[in-house]
């Protein structure tokens, strides 16, 4: 039998604690986060303007169903990648891909209200 040299280990114990909380937290800090950037756009901004996204359709009088599209479409992204939060392993050699994909989706998220200025 040959002495085959040992690869790279990998670090698979549990970080159960880390597994759980990463979806939990960006739960709830993604959409308080996009929601404190949203009011404070509309403190800055004014109420009265249009935002960007409907400047195009203005004169049909869509605002409303292109800013819900627009918004629809961060809020499905960042299911998406919630789900995917879940669907990673417990290993602890993945606790930077787990907090990676946490910080994307809140950075989906804020991304809509950024949007729409």
């Amino acid at each position: 039998m040959q002495n085959v040299p040992p690869g790279p280990r990998t670090d698979r114990r549990r970080d159960l604690a880390g597994w759980l909380l990463t979806p939990l937290m960006t739960l709830v800090l993604g959409p308080a986060v996009a929601a404190s950037v949203g009011l404070l756009m509309v403190l800055w901004g004014g109420l009265g303007e249009v935002p960007e996204v409907c400047a195009e359709t203005v004169a049909d009088n869509r605002c409303e169903e292109i800013s819900l599209e627009m918004v629809s479409q961060h809020i499905a992204v960042f299911g998406v990648l919630w789900l995917a939060l879940w669907l990673l392993p417990w290993w602890r050699e993945l606790r930077g891909v787990r907090t990676g994909i946490a910080v994307l989706a809140c950075v989906v998220l804020v991304a809509a209200p950024l949007r729409m200025n």
